[in-house]
């Protein structure tokens, strides 16, 4: 379980929020989460784009200390707290729509909340494909029960809990779908109110 100092070396207010039932659920999705990792099998080299300040490669890196762990993402602030938080993940700074410049492979690559903020979600499942990972385990909001849960707890109603950073929004049927488009789905699972999936790339024609 995911100790209580854990959540507060992050400066993101989702993880700095005392409410414990927000820590429960995170807690829920990352043991999903770590289950998922676990059973794509044996990982020596892990990406995570979109990787923030390091919540949840900084957590497996503990779990998995053989495994070398690499972060990307575009915004240098919290980049410059991961170097900090976990020295050991190579954070680089880029972007999720053009990942040739890490120039190496990975068994696993992790993309956690992100494509639901991305204009082109399906040109950042390519590029991951394009890595040639053994999985791909990826997590979106579950909708419409991500808004219901905002609007339970009195957020964005007048965007009917709508996340105003949120540009896209899937179930479950619709999120395989953008899946399949390059990848097998091996897994599709739920940690309320989040979606995750393990999936393969294809090598062949989409």
């Amino acid at each position: 379980m995911i100790p209580d100092d854990y959540f507060d070396r992050f400066s993101t207010p989702k993880y700095r929020a005392r409410d414990p039932l927000k820590r429960w659920l995170i807690r829920r999705f990352m043991e999903r989460l770590v289950g998922m990792f676990e059973r794509a099998g044996p990982a020596r080299s892990v990406l995570e784009v979109g990787v923030g300040e390091g919540f949840v490669s900084g957590y497996l890196s503990g779990v998995f200390p053989d495994a070398r762990f690499a972060g990307v993402d575009t915004n240098r602030e919290d980049l410059d707290r991961l170097r900090a938080l976990f020295p050991r993940i190579e954070a680089r700074e880029g972007s999720i729509h053009d990942l040739g410049f890490l120039g190496t492979s990975f068994d696993v690559v992790l993309c956690v909340q992100v494509l639901e903020h991305l204009d082109h979600p399906a040109g950042a499942l390519d590029e991951i494909a394009r890595l040639g990972p053994r999985r791909a385990i990826v997590t979106v909001p579950h909708e419409p029960f991500f808004r219901l849960s905002n609007l339970a707890r009195g957020r964005n109603i007048g965007r009917l809990g709508d996340d105003p950073g949120h540009l896209h929004h899937w179930g479950a049927k619709a999120f395989r779908k953008l899946l399949a488009r390059r990848f097998d789905v091996v897994e599709l699972g739920t940690a309320f109110p989040f979606l995750l999936a393990a999936a393969a790339p294809r090598t062949g024609p989409r």
